[in-house]
């Protein structure tokens, strides 16, 4: 799943200096050598603003070895337009990891005409092992089958490969119990303040696209949602999946799952939750039109489920068409929602009134401006095994949309919001040394890299791709823009993920070898 990052971007003066650098680094000098006969690369590097800095300094480097390199910035809805008719070279892109598994990263962006793979990338071997991989419950299969596609990717070189940031988020130094999630999300029930009754967060969208928990794709939208919704089960702040509103849950067999749950749990208007509002709530996402007239965008990520059915009042049981050993962590995502209210008030009430069963119930707001919530004093407590059970230690909680990152800063420092998402590296430096503020960071989910139009000239030639990948040094990229907050990768698999190779190294900065491959695909070199 994509989203706009917050991170900032350079001033103008400090992205030239940069540059500046990178062009001394390269050897870029007034008097170039004679190049060699061909004819010459001439590219568009498309970007949104938030990475134009970026696009920039790979542009130099680009240019630093004979590459005619312009960068243009776009709006993504127009840019992605673009990408998906097949019209444009390359592209810095970003995907984000629901899970922590290759699944809904790898097979969306890779696999042939799926739907995240704007390169258009096609390799049969590499889509029978993406295949393979969801068909079995066998892990060390799906692990050897992970490892063989991480060789293909890389040889392949169907984008430039980029890199994996930290996620870093700020807190007023009264919030207490408060971690940053790997994946984004942020739940407040358990989060305390040492002094007032509500928790303000300012958060990095301009907006969020809905109050329904069947109707997004989303992790802004998720982090808004998981206050007043609950799933069957949830995931610590490094991965863990543990149960929540279900009580436990077995594995008869590698396609069934049967879920337990409390008979604890109330939702926001009164009414016991039970194995109806389960079934309901996946009923919902699995059927085509079955919301308003409109289809869910979230059952791609419930893999083969193939039916839902109550057993007992408080018993469901999952059925999946094949073996989907990530099914848990698909669940986390999926949050329960009232049957009986969804049917007397229809959908779009629903939406605009949401009741859930999380910490916090739905006050007023507006999606692009703010998302005020109470506490659910009878709530159930959350999950046994995230500690402290109970209510949430807050009174309120409030989800402010402030996109821009130093504006989020300075609310932060006035104490006008007591957490902030995503904060760029030199402003957390800054922040670190304030005696009032905590700053913490933690692996992120999500991919950053330079996507290649692998079905046209230049880039339908491999060797062009390779060169691509030794041409751009992105550890100095890392450091003097993102200061050192992240890891190279080798191919588009994340380390925290499932299945990592962590023996396979990313390209190393080599302008020689980059010229080289160009010579050898036939075009002109510094």
């Amino acid at each position: 799943m994509r989203s706009q990052r917050g991170y900032g971007i350079l001033s103008c003066l400090a992205a030239l200096a940069v540059i500046a650098v990178l062009l001394v680094s390269v050897g870029v000098v007034t008097h170039h050598s004679a190049q060699a006969a061909g004819k010459t690369l001439s590219i568009i590097i498309d970007t949104e603003a938030d990475r134009a800095d970026e696009a920039e300094i790979i542009a130099t480097y680009l240019r630093s070895i004979g590459v005619e390199a312009e960068v243009r910035i776009w709006e993504w809805s127009a840019l992605k337009e673009r990408l998906l008719a097949g019209e444009r070279q390359l592209c810095l892109s970003d995907w984000g990891s629901a899970y922590f598994d290759p699944f809904d990263l790898v097979i969306p962006k890779l696999g042939t005409s799926d739907r995240g793979n704007y390169s258009g990338y096609s390799n049969t071997e590499l889509d029978k092992l993406l295949s393979q991989v969801q068909m079995t419950a066998d892990q060390s299969e799906r692990k050897e089958a992970y490892f063989k596609a991480q060789k293909i990717i890389f040889e392949d070189a169907p984008w430039i490969f980029g890199y994996a940031l930290k996620e870093t988020e700020a807190a007023r130094g009264e919030i207490t119990n408060w971690q940053p999630a790997m994946d984004s999300r942020m739940n407040l029930h358990d989060v305390g303040l040492t002094r007032g009754d509500t928790i303000i967060v300012g958060m990095k969208a301009d907006k969020i696209i809905t109050l329904d928990p069947a109707m997004y794709r989303d992790r802004d939208t998720e982090t808004v949602l998981r206050n007043m919704f609950d799933g069957l089960v949830t995931r610590t702040w490094d991965g863990k999946v543990v149960p929540e509103i279900a009580e436990s849950w077995t594995i008869p067999s590698d396609d069934v799952y049967i879920f337990k749950i409390r008979k604890d749990v109330k939702f926001h208007n009164g009414k016991t939750l039970d194995a109806d509002d389960v079934l309901f709530t996946f009923e919902r996402i699995l059927e085509d039109g079955a919301i308003a007239g409109q289809s869910s965008p979230r059952k791609g990520l419930l893999g083969p489920l193939e039916a839902v059915e109550k057993i007992d009042q408080y018993t469901v049981k999952f059925t999946l068409a094949n073996p989907f050993p990530i099914f848990p962590q698909a669940l986390v995502h999926f949050q329960i929602v009232p049957k009986d209210y969804i049917e007397k008030v229809g959908d779009t009430e629903f939406a605009a009134k949401p009741v859930g069963a999380g910490p916090f119930k739905f006050k007023e707001g507006r999606l692009d401006d703010q998302v005020v919530m109470e506490r659910f004093d009878e709530y159930y407590g959350g999950s046994r095994e995230i500690p402290p059970a109970g209510v949430a230690p807050a009174k309120r909680a409030i989800f402010r949309m402030m996109p821009e990152a130093t504006v989020r800063v300075a609310a932060l420092k006035a104490g006008e919001v007591h957490i902030i998402q995503q904060l760029p590296p030199d402003l957390a430096k800054t922040l670190a040394a304030d005696k009032n503020i905590q700053v913490k960071s933690v692996d992120g989910t999500r991919v950053y890299c330079v996507e290649l139009n692998c079905q046209k000239p230049p880039f339908d030639d491999v060797r062009v791709r390779r060169a691509m990948n030794y041409a751009v040094d992105w550890d100095a990229i890392l450091t003097s823009i993102y200061g050192g907050n992240g890891v190279r990768l080798a191919c588009a698999f994340l380390p925290s993920g499932f299945g990592f190779d962590p023996g396979l190294a990313p390209y190393p900065y080599d302008p020689g070898k980059a010229k080289a491959l160009l010579r050898e695909a036939g075009y002109s070199v510094k």
